[in-house]
C-alpha cells in the first residue's frame, strides 16, 4: 500500500526572506511545497535546495502579484498538479516609500493588488478544499506597522498590515470548529531583502536593538 501524499504548503514570495524562511520551516516538518514569486531562477534555487535536504516535491509557481490574474494563474497551476494545499502562506509584499501624493495612482493600486487584494482573493479560492477535507492552515503576513499608530511615508503600509491583521481574526472566528485555522504573524523589523529593495537598508541598520 502507498502512503498518502504529504500535505502541501502554498507560500507567496518564497524567493527570499521571511518567505523562505516559512519554507525551510515546513519542508523541514516533512511538507511538500508550493512556491510562488516573481523570479523563477531564486525559486528553482531554493526547490533544489529543498528536495536534496528533505526530501519533499516541490511545485514551482512564477507570478508577479501586481497582476489581477495572478491568483487564478496559481489556483490553476495546483489544479493541474493535481494538489490541494493544506496550508496557505501570504507572505509576498514590499514597501511604496515616500510621501502618498508622490506616486502616481497606478503605484498605489499595483501595492493594493500585491498586499490586500491577492492575500484575500487566495485565501477565498483555497479555503473551500480546506474545510471539505476539515484541515487548513492559513497565515497572512502582517507586521507590528499594522498595530503601531500611523505614520509619515509608506502611507498605505501598516493600512494594509492592520486589515490583514483584522481579516485573520474575523475569519479565524468564522471558521471555529471546521478544522481550519487562520492567523496573522506581526513580525517587526526583520533583516532581510525587503529593506534593500525599499531603499531603507541603512535606516534600518542604525535601529535601536529593541526595535
Amino acid at each position: 500500500m502507498s502512503a498518502p501524499p504529504r500535505r502541501l504548503a502554498l507560500i507567496t514570495g518564497a524567493s527570499a526572506g521571511i518567505g523562505a524562511a516559512f519554507a525551510r520551516a515546513y519542508a523541514r516538518r516533512g511538507w511538500d511545497l508550493a512556491l510562488n514569486a516573481r523570479r523563477a531562477d531564486r525559486l528553482e534555487a531554493l526547490a533544489g535546495e529543498l528536495r536534496r535536504d528533505f526530501k519533499i516535491d516541490t511545485l514551482i509557481l512564477p507570478a508577479d502579484l501586481a497582476d489581477p490574474n495572478a491568483p487564478d494563474q496559481l489556483v490553476e497551476g495546483l489544479a493541474a498538479a493535481g494538489r490541494n494545499p493544506a496550508a496557505l502562506v501570504n507572505n509576498a509584499g514590499y514597501g511604496l516609500s515616500g510621501a502618498y501624493w508622490t506616486k502616481p495612482w497606478s503605484e498605489h493600486a499595483a501595492f493594493l493588488q500585491v498586499m490586500a487584494t491577492a492575500p484575500a482573493e487566495l485565501t477565498s479560492k483555497l479555503l473551500g478544499p480546506m474545510r471539505e477535507q476539515r484541515y487548513g492552515r492559513i497565515i497572512q503576513v502582517a507586521s507590528l506597522a499594522g498595530i503601531a499608530p500611523g505614520g509619515p511615508g509608506h502611507t498605505l503600509y501598516a493600512a494594509v498590515k492592520a486589515f490583514l491583521i483584522k481579516f485573520s481574526q474575523s475569519l479565524n472566528l468564522e471558521l471555529e470548529g471546521s478544522g481550519v485555522h487562520v492567523s496573522a504573524l506581526c513580525p517587526g523589523f526583520t533583516y532581510s531583502e525587503f529593506h534593500d529593495v525599499n531603499g531603507t537598508r541603512e535606516s534600518v541598520s542604525t535601529m535601536p536593538d529593541w526595535m
